[in-house]
């Protein structure tokens, strides 16, 4: 059986065609509709089956431009047991896990199992748990059928025209089940805008079987009619489910789950426009049908029985979960090519691209509502959106504006931007904090935690005013991003505001010195696989290659170039990433040379020790994770927390800076604050060329899905000792 993908792109095909109900239906589409639930009754010879299922469950943001970044795969080994009586019998045989920080196990959510065993009937069984009025869960004990399920009109019921509207039907794509073509015809679901009470309803699309009448793909979310939230409630938060199941035949004669996708994605607008995404994918192997036998009586009895059954979720003893070693996918490759995007035609109106203009309070980042450092101090800010989407397709003007409390300044910015197929424009300007620090984890936005509560800042800032053109294209599905931007900058020093964080601790060094001064500032970047990161848990490939100009008072021309890769190979994972830079100019700005250190690459090494116009870091590590303590920790009925699952890690960390030009040694000086050319006066350099490739090493323990590093780190290209480093995430 080969494994059936509609590419999205084909749903363009579709003919236009008005929601219809059963009255007004196409005589065609009404045709297969009536043909398909005809065939979607329950076959009188599907008794039972027996499979083995490996389920992938991803954590991860997806940010306002759609980047994403996976910060935790769990992955399920797991049999599942069903009949027609309704016997559901799904036994975890296997789990692993990889987390870049601490959070509790996604097995938090599934108390029964996650499995929608078949697509046949009238009924669909979704929901994990019914709830009461007030939005607690009733014990089983309780609901008057025990199920743990919720019942859901099927889009092909007998009595779907009560329910749903239908448009579509046309045949837009042909697969291919062993020697045998099937056309499929892809029909647009709809709930009735006059069903009364509440009911449980599917909003989304279907792909039959055009030559058969056979339930191929169901993709879309199921809601419930008769509840509504107020307007506080939906302007606070986005939240949906969406679900993606896809049949393949069995026998000849069954359509059966092959690949199931259930997606939660959630959104608070006030807290930024990115979102939260939870990826679940489970795919269904070594399928064995009719393997068991029913009494008379059972089958008689079976529609009932099955209304009334629970999904029971079971979990192999300790020892047999930490020696599963039959793992048929690594980690990371069920969920490999998709993205939160994948639903955008289906998704909650503040998500879609199209529909009337609409107004958003909200801003792009979780950093533009609330952040602090030593030298802005707290910073509180707000934002709004304002979609034009039908009324002007793709444009877009995003609005963000704050207070920095300590250095009591107005910050934020306007933008505009206008999105066509690959292609987006962007116009903006504003009044930015930005960071000087080089070769930064992808999504570094500071670090408002450590600075507040721990006195920890190692990061340094410059003020800019800028205002800028951008392009950006999208090339191969999100495989190549190409972006060039042009405008003017001006940047300015501002000092530390705070001696120390306002709870104690070390006292903060103060903010590095800038060049001041106006220019022209042209970029250009190439990134290969952006959503590739050695530092996240998604395996693969990524690059970067970016280059800067400066033209005007501060003169320069700056380039980097990054690659990044990793690798799970059984219980290891390999992770490296190079990055080298340069800049030259007869006026290199203090604020664009590269930093070494502590922080910055270098654990060996004293905070931004090393700076250069020139600089290279190699990083490179290995993570293997012992079988011991792999199963997840349950706490009490409902709490899952990740395994303890211990192992062992060792890194190496190689850079090299120097400044071969005065300009350069001219700019090193000028990283000292309040720094002024005098024969006079002596100045203590705050950093030093390397003077030749500089190396340390990390060795140490990882716990809980190798999100907690504990070990020691020292120099190797000198004589040094070993000091204690913990960490939180997979950072070398």
């Amino acid at each position: 059986m080969r494994r059936f993908r509609v590419a999205r792109l084909l749903a363009v095909l579709v003919g236009a065609a008005a929601p219809v109900g059963r009255a007004h239906a196409q005589p065609a589409l009404q045709q297969l509709l009536s043909e398909a639930s005809t065939r979607n009754r329950l076959p009188d010879g599907l008794v039972s089956y027996k499979a083995n299922v490996e389920t992938e469950i991803a954590v991860l943001l997806r940010r306002e431009e759609g980047t994403e970044a996976v910060a935790a795969i769990e992955q399920v080994a797991s049999t599942l047991r069903w009949t027609r009586a309704g016997t559901y019998d799904q036994r975890v045989q296997g789990y692993r896990a990889q987390q870049t920080g601490g959070s509790v196990s996604m097995l938090t959510l599934f108390q029964t199992g996650w499995l929608n065993p078949v697509l046949y009937g009238n009924r669909l069984r979704v929901r994990p748990r019914e709830t009461s009025g007030n939005g607690r869960s009733l014990p089983a004990s309780r609901r008057r059928d025990r199920a743990d399920t919720l019942p859901a009109v099927h889009p092909l019921a007998t009595d779907r025209d009560r329910y749903y509207t239908y448009s579509g039907g046309d045949t837009v794509v042909v697969m291919r089940a062993g020697d045998r073509t099937i056309p499929i015809a892809h029909v647009r679901v709809r709930p009735r805008p006059d069903v009364t009470g509440q009911v449980v309803l599917f909003d989304g699309e279907m792909d039959l079987d055009a030559s058969r009448g056979t339930l191929v793909r169901l993709r879309g979310y199921f809601m419930r009619t008769g509840m509504t939230r107020s307007p506080l409630a939906r302007s606070l938060a986005d939240a949906v489910a969406y679900v993606e199941y896809e049949n393949g035949e069995r026998q000849g004669t069954y359509w059966l789950p092959a690949t199931q996708r259930v997606e939660l994605q959630a959104n608070v607008p006030l807290l930024g426009d990115g979102r939260a995404v939870i990826r679940i994918v489970s795919r269904f192997a070594d399928m064995q049908v009719n393997d068991t036998v029913l009494d008379a009586a059972t089958l008689a009895a079976a529609d009932s029985l099955r209304a009334r059954a629970a999904r029971r979720l079971t979990y192999a003893p300790t020892d047999s979960l930490a020696a599963f070693g039959r793992w048929r996918q690594t980690l990371g490759a069920l969920t490999e090519g998709m993205h939160a995007d994948d639903f955008e035609d289906i998704a909650p109106d503040r998500w879609r691209a199209s529909g009337p203009p609409r107004f958003d309070v909200t801003a792009p980042r979780g950093a533009d509502v609330m952040h602090f450092n030593r030298v802005e101090g707290l910073y509180t800010g707000l934002g709004a959106k304002w979609s034009l989407r039908d009324a002007a397709p793709g444009v877009t003007v995003r609005a963000n504006g704050g207070y920095a409390w300590a250095e009591q300044t107005v910050r934020g910015r306007v933008s505009v931007e206008r999105a066509r197929g690959p292609w987006t424009m962007e116009l903006r300007g504003g009044r930015s904090m930005d960071i000087t620090n080089d070769f930064r984890v992808p999504f570094d936005s500071g670090n408002t935690l450590g600075a507040l509560l721990g006195s920890l800042d190692p990061y340094d800032y410059v003020s800019r005013n800028f205002g800028a053109l951008g392009v950006v294209r999208r090339v191969g599905d999100r495989r190549w991003l190409l972006r060039a931007d042009a405008g003017y900058a001006d940047d300015r020093y501002r000092p530390s505001q705070y001696v120390r964080g306002p709870f104690g601790g070390e006292p903060f060094r103060e903010n590095r010195g800038v060049a001041e001064g106006g220019y022209l500032r042209s970029s250009s970047t190439i990134e290969w696989h952006p959503d590739r990161a050695a530092e996240f848990v998604q395996p693969g490939l990524g690059a970067r290659l970016y280059y800067e100009r400066g033209d005007g008072t501060l003169a320069y021309q700056r380039a980097e170039v990054r690659l990044t890769g990793r690798k799970p190979v059984g219980p290891f994972v390999f992770a490296a990433r190079g990055d080298a830079g340069l800049v030259t100019g007869s006026r290199i700005p203090p604020q664009q040379l590269f930093e070494l250190g502590r922080y910055q690459n270098l654990p060996g090494y004293a905070d931004k020790e090393f700076a250069g116009s020139r600089a290279a870091v190699l990083r490179a590590s290995v993570i293997y994770t012992t079988k011991y303590l792999r199963n997840p920790i349950r706490v009490g009925r409902t709490l899952w927390l990740p395994a303890i699952a211990p192992g062992f890690s060792a890194g190496v960390q190689s850079g090299w800076a120097d400044a071969p030009s005065v300009a350069a040694r001219t700019a090193m000086a000028g990283l000292i604050p309040g720094y002024r050319p005098d024969p006079l006066a002596l100045w203590a350099p705050v950093s030093v060329t390397t003077g030749r490739v500089r190396a340390s090493v990390t060795a140490g323990m990882r716990f809980f899905g190798n999100a907690l590093f504990v070990g020691m780190t020292r120099k190797v290209d000198q004589a040094a000792p070993w000091k204690g480093l913990v960490g939180f995430g997979q950072v070398w």
